[in-house]
C-alpha cells in the first residue's frame, strides 16, 4: 500500500532549503518509521530534474552517491535519523522553489511527494 504525499511530506524539514557553497542542500528526518531506501531519488526542483549524480546524501554514519544507492547498496532511513540531501552545483534564486522527490523502499515501496520551501 503506498504510503499518501501528505504523510510523506512530513519528512522534509522545513526551512532546511540553502545554497552552499558547492550547491543547495535540504534535510529530510523520518519522524515515521524505519526505511530502506532501495534505489536512487529522483529530486525535481522548480519542475527541473536533477541529475543523479548530481545528488549526494550524508547521514551520520555514511556518505553515499545518490546513483550509487540500489536493492544491493541499500540507504537505511531509520526512525529518527536525518538524511542531509546536496546538490553539487545548483545555485537557487531567492524566493520560493517546489521540491519534488521520489523513490523506492524496501518496507513501502513507491514513494513520492512535494514540497515547498524558501530560500531568503
Amino acid at each position: 500500500m503506498a504510503v499518501p504525499a501528505m504523510i510523506l511530506r512530513r519528512l522534509y524539514v522545513k526551512k532546511s532549503l540553502k545554497n552552499t557553497s558547492e550547491g543547495v542542500e535540504f534535510t529530510l528526518k523520518n519522524i515515521l518509521a524505519d526505511a530502506t531506501i532501495t534505489k536512487p531519488l529522483e529530486i525535481t526542483i522548480d519542475n527541473n530534474p536533477v541529475p543523479l549524480e548530481k545528488v549526494i546524501l550524508v547521514t551520520e554514519s555514511k556518505t553515499i552517491r545518490n546513483n550509487e544507492i540500489s536493492s544491493e547498496k541499500p540507504l537505511d532511513f531509520s526512525l529518527n535519523t536525518s538524511i542531509i540531501i546536496k546538490i553539487e552545483g545548483l545555485k537557487l534564486n531567492p524566493g520560493q522553489h517546489k521540491i519534488a522527490i521520489s523513490g523506492a523502499t524496501k518496507e513501502y515501496g513507491d514513494i513520492k511527494f512535494d514540497v515547498l520551501d524558501k530560500i531568503d
